[in-house]
């Protein structure tokens, strides 16, 4: 009898243990705060440093089905972030063999672009940026970035970046790339380009890059100034 006995109380105190072990998990779980990421977008202007962020900043304009915003690629606030397009400034080397920064605009792969000051000629500058709306608008045909862009492919020079000239050939393969820039720097007034923008979803956008560098902003460079919104 004592084999038998001896039997029972293990498989009693194993039972026990085991409803013990159930009961402290459950508590564990229960008493878990469950980590919710929430979308937090960056605030205008926005920091394109290829120094202090070399990633640059991506556009989300719709996070679920809602307006998004914009994170930096590098550290973004959400692991379900998908950018429409992405603004990054990079270095290169001059013909004199001194470095500057090039800031571009990539599209996603997805998405298109135009720049509609160029299919209507007296739509520029912000306030007609801000006058822009379905009713309004008139027809475009949008363009993807050509899919042969690749920045590895740009020769680089003896301090190890990619050769200027070269570089700007190849981002003339974007849609928009650097051809907001000069607008964006010069001091006249009401010039700079407004363009439309389809994203991944298929929502219509209207976008203007109105200072470059931003003014006032944290630091006299690195930042740029950006307006976007829904075309209603």
């Amino acid at each position: 009898m004592k084999p038998i006995k001896s039997s029972v109380f293990i498989i009693v105190t194993l039972a026990f243990w085991g409803i013990q072990f159930i009961s402290c998990e459950k508590d564990v779980q229960d008493n878990q705060t469950p980590t919710i990421s929430q979308f937090v977008s960056l605030e205008n202007p926005y920091m394109i440093c290829a120094n202090r962020n070399p990633g640059g900043v991506g556009f989300d304009f719709e996070y679920n089905n809602k307006k998004g915003g914009a994170n930096n690629i590098d550290s973004l606030t959400v692991d379900d972030f998908a950018y429409d397009l992405k603004i990054r400034t990079i270095k290169a080397e001059k013909p004199d063999g001194s470095l500057g920064g090039v800031p571009f605009i990539q599209l996603h792969e997805t998405v298109n672009a135009v720049n509609y000051s160029s299919v209507d000629t007296t739509c520029k500058g912000f306030t007609d940026f801000q006058n822009l709306t379905s009713s309004n608008i008139q027809n475009y045909t949008l363009q993807s970035d050509n899919s042969s862009f690749n920045l590895a492919s740009v020769p680089v020079g003896t301090t190890g970046s990619p050769l200027m000239q070269d570089l700007n050939q190849e981002l003339n393969k974007l849609v928009i790339g650097q051809r907001w820039k000069n607008a964006a720097g010069n001091t006249i007034a009401a010039d700079e380009p407004i363009w439309i923008i389809q994203t991944r979803e298929g929502r219509i956008i209207k976008f203007i890059v109105t200072v470059f560098p931003a003014a006032p902003a944290p630091t006299s460079t690195g930042y740029i100034a950006i307006e976007w919104d829904f075309v209603e």
